[in-house]
């Protein structure tokens, strides 16, 4: 009996610990680097956050729950070029020093001490990826003003294209299980990616080391994958509570026999989300109790806020809430629309729909209202 106490009451310690890590870094930059163009992200294992230097005074303490937490660190050098360092800490106290060498003046060095840039591991990553990778720079580079304005030639040879790359990538994910850079590179992008499918990311998930699939960041992506079941017509969405912006707490039960409501998953930085806004609109003005929940992937705030005003988007948001996503399976593509009636079932999903330019979503809407 008291083994067993003693197995279980380590295992909550372990649990506990494990879920509050926390960085201890020390980030150093010559003074006349703060400027406009230094981006600092954060990625705790499930969300990403932009840090603005002036706010950390010099350190960056937050909690995360992968085995490493990941720090972008971003800035334009005077050409126009732009530089993208990425670093890998703990918890335990970390240095990353920016310095400029007596040589170059304009691009910066760096030493690290208790921290990683895996350089080893994604130079090898790219070496095996090479002739995929290749194809697709030279692409972006001939047509990235073509991508996405509806020219279905140049985005199916997108898709190929890059389709590759990610094949070629996953390929080498799975010879090399145990290198934690893949497996932040697997969450980080593949994840996120529409060209892979659901059966392969499972597969390739489920034969990372069985330490990683239970850990809280394999927890998540498993949760994560398991929502990618597309939701069936007349049953009920995910349950959700989740804080809008002005620090509320939204849930579906509060609609529920009151309002149909309109979910939308979007971004700023989404051409087409931002197109269909003045239709979302309409659609409100014409439905006069509709409710709706606007759900952004946007990671600045700022830049977030400022996009409601400016388009005059009167009705409920919410900024990237990682759980309530993944709830709805993940960063899919976007803009991603759902519609519910007042009893809480979906009457309306874009994705099986198949509806381009959301006539379809307003004649779903209309039988609610007959």
């Amino acid at each position: 009996m008291y083994k067993i106490y003693f197995f279980t009451f380590s295992l909550f310690i372990s649990i506990v610990c494990n879920s509050q890590k926390r960085t201890n870094t020390r980030l150093i930059l010559p003074k006349n680097v703060v400027s406009k163009t230094l981006r600092i992200l954060f990625d705790d294992g499930k969300r990403e956050e932009n840090i603005v230097y002036n706010d950390i005074d010099g350190f960056i303490n937050k909690e995360f729950i992968s085995e490493y937490a990941s720090i972008k660190i971003s800035y334009n050098l005077s050409n126009g070029e732009s530089i993208n360092d990425l670093f890998f800490v703990n918890n335990q106290p970390s240095i990353i020093k920016y310095f400029y060498s007596s040589s170059e003046t304009t691009k910066l060095n760096f030493i690290l001490s208790n921290a990683y840039d895996f350089k080893i591991q994604k130079n090898k990553f790219l070496e095996y990826t090479k002739k995929e990778f290749q194809d697709c720079k030279e692409f972006l580079e001939k047509y990235s003003d073509s991508i996405c304005i509806n020219k279905p030639l140049i985005d199916s040879i997108y898709r190929t294209k890059f389709s590759a790359l990610s094949k070629k990538e996953m390929q080498y994910i799975s010879l090399n299980l145990n290198d934690y850079y893949l497996k932040w590179y697997f969450r980080r992008n593949h994840l996120k990616s529409n060209l892979i499918d659901y059966k392969s990311l499972y597969n390739v998930f489920k034969s990372f080391p069985k330490s990683y699939i239970n850990s809280e960041e394999g927890i998540f992506i498993n949760n994560y994958l398991n929502s990618f079941t597309a939701f069936k017509k007349g049953e009920e969405l995910p349950f959700f509570k989740a804080k809008d912006i002005t620090n509320k707490f939204v849930s579906l039960l509060d609609y529920k026999y009151k309002s149909n409501v309109l979910i939308v998953f979007w971004a700023t930085w989404c051409v087409p989300c931002i197109n269909e806004i003045p239709t979302i609109r309409a659609l409100k003005s014409k439905y006069k109790d509709l409710e709706i929940i606007f759900i952004s992937y946007d990671t600045d705030k700022s830049l977030f806020l400022s996009k409601i005003k400016e388009f005059q988007m009167d009705w409920v948001h919410i900024f990237n809430d990682i759980d309530l996503i993944n709830s709805y399976g993940g960063y899919k593509a976007i803009p991603r629309v759902y519609a519910i009636n007042k009893n809480g079932q979906l009457i309306y999903d874009r994705d099986q729909d198949k509806d381009k330019d959301l006539s379809m979503l307003d004649i779903a809407l209309s039988k609610l209202y007959k």
